[in-house]
């Protein structure tokens, strides 16, 4: 009996993880994506795109963690 309990404990832990890494993913494709409209909007040239996206998704990350910090307070 404590097996099973034990092993569906872990896999539901698992499972909790799993979704977590496919949540977080979702959140870096939407900061790409928000960051070549911000792009094209811009104008940037297409050889200095990697570097544009690059610099504004780290902007927008921190900015998030900002937001987050702020209301934590």
């Amino acid at each position: 009996m404590k097996r099973a309990s034990l092993y569906s404990l872990l896999m539901l832990l698992l499972a909790f993880g799993a979704t977590g890494a496919v949540f977080a993913e979702e959140s870096q494709e939407s900061l790409e994506e928000r960051c070549r409209t911000f792009a094209k909007e811009d104008g940037v040239p297409a050889a200095e795109m990697a570097d544009y996206l690059k610099e504004c998704v780290e902007s927008l990350k921190e900015e998030g963690a900002e937001k987050k910090e702020e209301k934590n307070d």
